[in-house]
């Protein structure tokens, strides 16, 4: 394989990439698996990604092979304020759901486009980002028949907590948790 180089942009780094970022993600999301669902259309897409440029400890990584994007990995720390656990107060522990500021970073995303994916650019991406996250733990969601990428994740340390919907067009998730320290 060739170099692969990591760009890691904070907010202001990435305005300048969302368009590069929503065509992978349209690519990605093209197969067939997520094809046609509303939740992972492209306008749906740039609607999270420009919410998720606007919240506290933004980061994004862009993995990169002879100057062409092949994946990326973004995320945030969730705010004392957040609502994140919102549908999942009744039935997780109430330590679980109490956020600081600096105790979790949720991972909005991991991609990697079709034609590097099965070269670690998503284990590589997975683990800068978190090396470089000062939270004490790391939430991601991902489909429960996402086979692939479930059981990487499962694989690399993280552990299932809950279920969950993000609106009456998401589909269902699980929910995922590693700690950090």
């Amino acid at each position: 394989m060739r170099a692969m180089s990591m760009r890691r942009c904070a907010a202001s780094g990435t305005t300048g990439l969302v368009d590069a970022v929503v065509r992978m993600h349209a690519e990605i999301y093209a197969e067939p698996r997520f094809g046609g669902d509303p939740y992972f259309a492209d306008r749906s897409f740039r609607d999270r990604l420009m919410i998720g440029l606007r919240q506290p400890g933004f980061e994004l990584l862009l993995a990169e092979l002879a100057g062409e994007p092949a994946g990326c990995f973004y995320g945030w720390a969730l705010p004392s304020y957040t609502r994140w656990w919102t549908p999942l107060k009744d039935t997780l522990p109430s330590g679980m759901t109490a956020e600081t500021g600096d105790r979790t970073v949720f991972i909005q995303e991991i991609m990697v486009r079709a034609p590097w994916r099965g070269r670690g650019i998503a284990r590589r991406m997975h683990d800068d980002f978190l090396t470089g996250r000062s939270e004490e733990r790391a939430l991601l969601c991902v489909q429960p028949d996402n086979e692939p990428a479930r059981s990487a994740y499962l694989r690399w340390g993280w552990e299932w907590v809950a279920t969950t919907r993000f609106g009456a067009q998401s589909p269902v998730f699980d929910c995922l948790v590693k700690p950090l320290r």
